[in-house]
């Protein structure tokens, strides 16, 4: 398995926490497993018992994917490669090979449905509904692991997506990176809600207000996925980061001066339209984040020039790593 597929897997995570049956629930969880008060999380003052029940609760539903990923890495190595062809004399389909076609078109359905919606039994979910808020530690891994079991069917096509690639791998060390790598992704928003909700809560706002584009955005990643996995060009990905990181690198050994020019160059242009923009919108664009985000721009202008800081080369060895 490649570095881009758990970067994918992590995404994939991302995805999740702001699918629309999750994200605009995320505040009820964190009050419902430190049996605080919104008003108290907001504060703050309650900050180190809600990180606890919070890290609690991601092992929970962590165990519950690292299961499920284990079941299909284990079904997807009675499909191995040793397994006789399937089809017209020596030259059928090995089962592994059918089982990637049937896997990836099943994933770019999914995706499609993430798009346009049209079946509606993928959206339905078996929520868990306690009488009373979990005890302790052990209870909000409990509570952990009943929202990964509940609330599965709702963000089913992405997860699904993601046991299918597990199946396609046939290792069960690598199938627990990669549901590792997803439940990573799931949970450093619900971390980060917990510790800075006062902070996040406008984040998590803007995402309810675009529930629909998450929705799109998340189906075409996954026809993107399950078509590339259909095919056999999932390692397309890794390859070309590999060639992008190496040409990247070559242009730098024998030119420096003229990435590092285009690259303070857009620095300059994000910094400027941090400005124009909510001037356009007529907007104040004095607003403490964004004047805070335009010095971080300026800044990295200015030692990108200087050549302190290179993105390329930061960039071209990413890249390397993530082909690796």
């Amino acid at each position: 398995m490649t570095d881009p597929g758990l970067l994918a897997s992590f995404g994939a995570g991302l995805l999740s926490f702001l699918s629309p049956c999750v994200l605009p629930l995320i505040p009820a969880y964190l009050s419902f497993i430190s049996g605080y008060g919104l008003a108290d999380i907001r504060s703050g003052g309650s900050r180190g018992r809600v990180m606890v029940r919070t890290l609690a609760f991601v092992a929970g539903f962590t165990l519950v994917f690292a299961v499920l990923g284990v079941l299909f890495a284990g079904g997807g190595a009675l499909l191995g490669g040793g397994a006789p062809r399937l089809g017209l004399g020596s030259g059928g389909m090995a089962p592994s090979k059918i089982a990637s076609l049937v896997a990836g078109i099943v994933i770019a359905l999914l995706g499609v449905n993430l798009v346009f919606d049209f079946l509606k039994i993928l959206s339905l979910e078996a929520r868990f509904h306690p009488d009373k808020a979990p005890r302790g530690i052990f209870g909000s891994i409990l509570f952990g692991m009943a929202f990964a079991a509940g609330w599965s069917p709702c963000i089913g096509p992405i997860l699904a997506s993601i046991l299918l690639v597990a199946a396609r791998e046939a290792d069960i060390a690598k199938s627990l990176l990669l549901l590792g790598s997803y439940s990573l992704g799931l949970a450093l928003p619900f971390i980060a809600v917990g510790l800075f909700f006062d902070r996040m809560k406008p984040i998590l706002d803007f995402f309810k207000r675009r529930a629909k584009e998450v929705r799109i955005v998340s189906g075409l990643l996954l026809i993107v996925l399950g078509l590339s996995m259909a095919f056999g060009r999932l390692a397309f990905v890794s390859s070309t980061a590999v060639q992008t990181g190496f040409a990247l690198k070559s242009m730098l050994a024998s030119n420096s001066a003229d990435p590092r020019i285009v690259a303070s160059a857009l620095w300059v242009i994000l910094a400027a339209l941090l400005i124009v923009v909510p001037l356009f919108r007529k907007k104040s664009a004095t607003h403490p984040a964004r004047v805070a985000l335009l010095a971080v721009l300026i800044a990295l202008a200015a030692l990108e020039i200087s050549g302190v800081v290179s993105t390329p080369r930061l960039i071209s060895e990413w890249l390397l790593f993530q082909g690796a």
